[in-house]
């Protein structure tokens, strides 16, 4: 075959192309990871600050009908902060498994042109991989983390709801065991919905990002039992 130096530039150019762009895409899955843990450290850190100012009120004196109100607009506070808290760490998980599908894209490019290494790569090279799923977006434990407090605080906020309410009444009834188990009721009924928001989400994901995938992998091959790259591998 003959002596082709064009070629060969334009492929070691190529080359040198996508070698940086693989390591900027790293960085950029890094940044992400990053600023996920940050958002979980802020939240944490408001979280223990207002539940430690409201214990701190209560060697004051006030009376039970004020310290219930602001117990209650600390619960409701700190469960609104975790919505939000929970969106965003869910919009940079998937925002971090689209590079490592970009990162993956690379990889075919050089499997492609050297199959012999192919063995060598511990993921499989195509840019459906990972799956927008519980087991393919990265980040769940610090989403269930977030996921716990944020249930517990909207049964926190239905229990002092109630109990206030008891306490405008003056007193007409003794719901404390209603109150608690309606704050049950409400932290099971949160957990349900925060992992059917999830769900929606990830696969309406799944779905918009399938219009873009250059290099599915083959069903053949078993794509369901496929090693994803994250950290959530049962």
């Amino acid at each position: 075959m003959p002596h082709m130096p064009g070629l060969t530039e334009s492929r070691e150019q190529a080359t040198t192309f996508l070698l940086a762009e693989h390591a900027r895409l790293c960085e950029l899955y890094l940044s992400t990871r990053e600023t996920a843990e940050r958002r979980v450290t802020l939240f944490l850190t408001l979280t223990t600050t207002i539940v430690g100012a409201t214990v701190a009120l209560t060697q004051l004196g006030i009376q039970t009908l004020q310290l219930l109100e602001m117990a209650f607009a600390s619960s409701l506070g700190i469960f609104l902060l975790g919505i939000i808290t929970f969106h965003r760490l869910l919009e940079r998980s998937m925002q971090g498994t689209e590079y490592l599908r970009a990162i993956n894209r690379i990889h075919h490019f050089f499997v492609e042109r050297a199959p012999e290494i192919k063995p060598y790569l511990f993921w499989a090279p195509y840019d459906d991989i990972p799956r927008y799923d519980a087991r393919g977006v990265g980040g769940a434990e610090t989403r269930e983390v977030i996921l716990l407090i944020d249930c517990i605080f909207l049964g926190a906020t239905i229990t002092l709801l109630i109990l206030v309410l008891n306490q405008l009444a003056l007193n007409t009834f003794d719901l404390v065991v209603w109150a608690v188990l309606a704050g049950a009721l409400a932290f099971f009924v949160s957990l349900g919905a925060h992992q059917q928001y999830e769900k929606i989400v990830l696969a309406r994901e799944e779905k918009r990002k399938a219009r873009i995938v250059r290099y599915p992998f083959p069903k053949e091959l078993g794509a369901d039992n496929v090693k994803q790259l994250t950290t959530n591998e049962p």
